[in-house]
C-alpha cells in the first residue's frame, strides 16, 4: 500500500515539474505557437475537406441536371414525334370521312299523268370536282320514287387516306335519272354536264373490266366499280343534294329550308 502511495506521489510530482516547465514564459510561447499551428493545420483540412465535398455535390448535381436536360431533350422530341403521328392520323380520317358535293336535283313541277302516276319536272345540277356548279338540265319522270344512277369507282382505302392526286377519292359519272313507274332505260341521260380528265377518261374505258375481274382491279387500286343508284320520294319545291364519299359512294339528302 505504502508502495502505491510512493508511486503516486511520484507521478504527481512529475506532473507538477512539466506543468511549472510548461508555464515558463519561453514555453509557454512555444506552447501558444504550436496551438495556433494545430488549429490553422485542422482549419485548412476541414475546408479542404467541404470544398472537395462541395465540388463533388456540385460535379453530381451538374452531371444530373445534364441528364434532365438530355431526359427533357427525348421527351420532347417524342411529344414533336407524337404530334406529328396525331396529326397524320387526324388527315388520314379527315381524308377517309371526307364527303363532296356532286350534284343538286331540284323539284320544279309535278302532276299525275292519265293513269294517275305523279310525274315530275327536276332540275338536275351537277358540280365538278372544285364544288362549283354546272349548268343545269330539266328531266321529267314518273313514279313515286326516283332514282339517280351512276357509275362508281372506289380506290383502296390506303390511297385515299394519304390523298393520292389521282386516285385520292371515288370518282362518278351519272349516267339516267328514272321514276319508279317506268323502266330504268326510259329515264332521261344525265351524263356530259361535267368532263373527266384524261385519267379519268382512262378509267371509265377499264370500268366494266374492272367490275368483271375484280383481282385485276386491286392490282391497280380499285378496290370496287359498280352501278350505285340512290333514290328519292319527290316533295314538291324541294331540293336534294348529291354526295359522294372520298372513300366511299353515292349519297342524296333533302336539303331543309335556310340550309347552305
Amino acid at each position: 500500500m505504502s508502495r502505491c502511495l510512493e508511486r503516486l506521489r511520484a507521478a504527481l510530482n512529475a506532473l507538477g515539474l512539466l506543468v511549472r516547465d510548461l508555464l515558463r514564459p519561453t514555453n509557454l510561447l512555444a506552447v501558444v505557437v504550436l496551438l495556433a499551428l494545430a488549429y490553422m493545420g485542422v482549419t485548412y483540412l476541414m475546408a479542404r475537406y467541404r470544398s472537395a465535398r462541395v465540388a463533388r455535390e456540385r460535379a453530381e448535381l451538374e452531371a444530373a441536371v445534364a441528364d434532365l436536360a438530355a431526359k427533357n431533350a427525348a421527351l420532347r422530341a417524342d411529344v414533336r414525334r407524337l404530334e406529328a403521328q396525331c396529326e397524320e392520323l387526324r388527315g388520314f380520317v379527315r381524308r377517309l370521312s371526307a364527303e363532296s358535293r356532286v350534284a343538286e336535283a331540284r323539284v320544279v313541277a309535278h302532276r299525275a299523268d292519265p293513269q294517275g302516276e305523279p310525274t315530275w319536272t327536276i332540275e338536275f345540277a351537277e358540280h365538278d370536282p372544285d364544288g362549283n356548279r354546272l349548268p343545269a338540265r330539266t328531266i321529267v319522270v314518273r313514279g313515286k320514287e326516283v332514282y339517280f344512277d351512276a357509275l362508281i369507282i372506289k380506290f383502296d382505302r390506303d390511297l385515299v387516306k394519304v390523298g393520292d392526286p389521282l386516285r385520292g377519292r371515288t370518282l362518278h359519272v351519272f349516267r339516267r335519272a328514272f321514276g319508279s313507274a317506268q323502266e330504268p332505260r326510259e329515264g332521261p341521260l344525265l351524263a356530259g354536264a361535267a368532263t373527266p380528265s384524261a385519267f379519268e377518261q382512262g378509267l371509265w374505258l377499264r370500268f366494266w373490266h374492272w367490275a368483271d375481274h375484280p383481282r385485276a382491279a386491286e392490282a391497280e387500286g380499285v378496290r370496287v366499280a359498280q352501278v350505285e343508284a340512290v333514290a328519292i320520294r319527290p316533295l314538291p319545291d324541294a331540293l336534294y343534294r348529291l354526295t359522294i364519299e372520298h372513300a366511299g359512294g353515292l349519297n342524296v339528302k333533302l336539303v331543309e329550308p335556310g340550309e347552305p
